[in-house]
């Protein structure tokens, strides 16, 4: 998606990591902002070298640059390139609660789906 060429925390092109924890794509700089919170904050990967489970994955594919900016900017945080340990406090943690609320309903509509008879 166009949105996730751009770091979240910045204006870097192409990030190459991303947060497996609010689902969003950032640049190697940024990835380290995110390393110096610790885990129990962000959890970094890149993009290209890490294996990812299938959870990650999830969250990535419901989350994004995109809903991620959306979210902050409807919470209050306009300026998306202010300090990373600024904006991942209470809004951050909102929107993880709102992550996992968005794969919860993404499981249960493919639950929903037909399941078709494979070809003979």
């Amino acid at each position: 998606k166009t949105e996730n060429k751009t770091c979240f925390d910045c204006p870097a092109r192409n990030p190459t990591w991303a947060s497996a924890t609010y689902g969003i794509f950032i640049c190697l700089d940024c990835s380290a902002s995110h390393r110096r919170m610790g885990v129990h904050i962000t959890f970094v990967r890149s993009v290209e070298l890490d294996e990812w489970t299938p959870e990650q994955m999830q969250i990535m594919k419901v989350g994004g640059n995109g809903n991620a900016r959306t979210f902050f900017r409807n919470h209050g945080i306009r300026d998306l390139h202010i300090k990373s340990e600024q904006k991942y406090g209470k809004t951050a943690q909102l929107y993880k609660a709102h992550l996992k609320k968005l794969m919860a309903s993404s499981a249960a509509e493919k639950e929903d789906e037909p399941v078709q008879a494979p070809p003979d």
